[in-house]
């Protein structure tokens, strides 16, 4: 892929290091506090590990590859509901234990939530990289996220594997999460794919009524 940093500016609107920075005090405060005495420390190193890798990327190209605030709005509310998960072990989460009981659901839906919102949250950021900073033009801004997300979705899905091959079952269960089900990681998958067409579809069609 060519890279182009030919569209790097961005309006004072749509890029205000005082709202980023809020988001990060925001971030910081909430991880802090939900990092106390988290129900399975074992699998929040494992979650966490993830995160710190993250944010080490977006600390190295952050003046190279800025984006708006809009997309770093998306970026906080998704590290948000990982903090939660984290803490309380996403097959754990109280929130969801709601849900399954107010729907009669058979597991706690917490974990498949997320994955749908990390293909809904993370697809415009990934938009406005190809957009701001590549060659892609055309329909190809609106299919290489969905790939992408695939992509890390499916690596993820491989680190759980790992785990699972590695740890013992009081450490890798927590961390993977199946909840009786073998086909989760497939579900998993799915439901980020299905987020990230729903946000593309989205973006695709505001962009078109915008030109109108």
């Amino acid at each position: 892929m060519k890279i182009s940093t030919a569209n790097t500016n961005l309006t004072p609107y749509f890029r205000s290091k005082k709202f980023q920075q809020m988001l990060l005090v925001i971030y910081v405060i909430i991880w802090a506090v939900f990092a106390i005495s988290p129900i399975y420390r074992p699998q929040w190193w494992l979650e966490n590990y993830l995160v710190f890798a993250f944010f080490l990327l977006i600390i190295l190209f952050y003046k190279k590859y800025q984006l708006s605030d809009l997309s770093y709005l998306l970026i906080t509310i998704f590290l948000l509901l990982h903090v939660v998960g984290s803490h309380y072990g996403y097959s754990s989460v109280p929130f969801g234990f709601a849900l399954r009981d107010a729907f009669n659901l058979v597991r706690n839906p917490y974990d498949r939530i997320v994955h749908f919102l990390f293909g809904f949250l993370f697809a415009y950021p990934i938009y406005e990289l190809l957009k701001r900073y590549s060659s892609q033009k055309g329909k190809w801004l609106y299919i290489l996220p969905i790939n992408f997300i695939i992509s890390l979705s499916a690596i993820y899905e491989i680190l759980e594997a790992a785990v699972a091959w590695t740890y013992p079952p009081e450490q890798y269960d927590p961390f993977v999460g199946l909840q009786g089900d073998i086909w989760d990681g497939y579900k998993d998958m799915l439901l980020v794919s299905t987020g990230g067409m729903i946000s593309t579809s989205i973006i695709w069609l505001t962009e078109k009524l915008r030109k109108n």
